[in-house]
């Protein structure tokens, strides 16, 4: 919408016809809000890229981001930010209100935090607001964050793929954050690499993500059962289309190979359902039920339509029964939550002194911000 807006407005005063502006004798008078100091390559680069950024991908009636095209499967719309906003704050329900499991504290807090694939960036604000004295970045592939945030947040729009960025901010970073992050990454152990590699010494590094699949403790889950068939074939699909999802019970290894120290994983179960007796957990699954039948579809078309090659249609008449097994409260049903976090070893002292470059024309950021009991339930490690 705020983009709509900025067409209109540019449009208000803009009186176009052929005959006079392409007439060689009109004068054609120069937009003086343009910085003048700006070179012409900068100037084009930046305005192409912020642009094209905003220009997102729709498909099967739902739109993807448009950096990287084509790279994250999942979709980026007001109906997904609204959904991975709740997702945020169920999350925090299942880690009794916090956003983080790392030992960081008030005293001491964290100087410079990364929030890799932040998405709609709610955990960066919040922790931005947590830690005050805080510098906060957070990057992702669409710029569907907001731009009322705390003076100490900052969004870009980058890969965390790719090479990364060079400067004060980028190194030394004393707390680097994922969460939900698989399929977004073609290596996540080289994603892992990375942050160990940029993190101070003595920082940490904390990966929040689900484990793509479904269980049950007092019986075994049928492979014909709806959900499981759906995971299964979620995971077949983006392990093809290179972003695998069922990688997150590898990820304590991929820290320990990675140099990490002192690694820890806390393993949760949150039942996809009202199943459970607990008031608690019955209102955490329902809550969770709502999350996992309001992603479905999102969650379902590009990867099925790009990687499958099958319909909207078709993907619907396929997600029927997987619906209906979701909801059934006879199969006692839950799925994993994994959170893992280490330590670079070191001392603080030892950190690298990095002197911050000027960026290029082709940087890749954009800049987003003008300035069962209850504990064995949800418990399992």
């Amino acid at each position: 919408m705020a983009l709509q807006g900025r067409k209109d407005e540019a449009l208000d005063d803009y009186k176009f016809t052929f005959e006079f502006y392409l007439d060689s004798s009109a004068h054609i008078e120069a937009d003086d809000r343009l910085k003048r100091s700006q070179s012409p390559d900068d100037y084009d680069e930046t305005a192409s890229l912020t642009d094209s950024i905003f220009e997102y991908f729709n498909e099967n009636g739902r739109t993807y981001h448009a950096y990287h095209a084509g790279s994250y499967h999942f979709p980026n719309d007001e109906k997904e930010v609204d959904r991975l906003n709740n997702q945020h704050e169920i999350l925090k329900i299942l880690l009794d209100n916090r956003n983080y499991l790392a030992p960081l504290s008030a005293s001491n807090p964290p100087l410079r935090i990364l929030d890799l694939a932040t998405g709609t960036g709610r955990w960066a604000i919040e922790m931005g607001d947590e830690f005050p004295r805080s510098s906060v970045i957070g990057t992702d592939l669409s710029p569907i964050q907001p731009d009322l945030v705390p003076p100490n947040v900052r969004f870009y729009v980058d890969d965390a793929n790719d090479e990364w960025q060079s400067g004060r901010d980028w190194h030394n970073i004393d707390y680097i954050h994922c969460r939900v992050t698989i399929g977004c990454w073609d290596d996540m152990a080289s994603v892992i690499r990375k942050g160990f590699e940029r993190l101070r010494p003595g920082g940490w590094m904390e990966s929040q993500e689900p484990h793509c699949d479904v269980h049950c403790d007092d019986r075994e889950v049928p492979v014909t059962h709806g959900v499981k068939r759906w995971w299964d074939e979620m995971c077949r699909a983006s392990a093809a289309a290179g972003r695998p999802l069922h990688i997150t019970p590898t990820i304590k290894q991929m820290y320990i190979d990675a140099g990490f120290v002192d690694v820890h994983e806390k393993v949760y179960k949150i039942p996809m359902n009202g199943w459970p007796k607990v008031p608690r957990l019955k209102r955490l699954g329902e809550l969770w039920h709502r999350n996992v039948e309001e992603g479905m579809s999102g969650l379902s078309y590009a990867l099925f339509h790009r990687v499958n090659g099958m319909q909207k249609e078709e993907i619907e008449v396929s997600l029927v029964n997987v619906r209906k097994d979701l909801a059934d409260q006879k199969m006692h049903i839950y799925e994993k939550f994994y959170v893992v976090w280490g330590r670079k070893p070191g001392d603080p002292s030892d950190a690298v002194s990095v002197y911050s470059s000027p960026r290029s024309s082709h940087s890749r950021e954009v800049p987003r911000n003008i300035d069962t009991t209850e504990d064995d339930m949800m418990q399992t490690g």
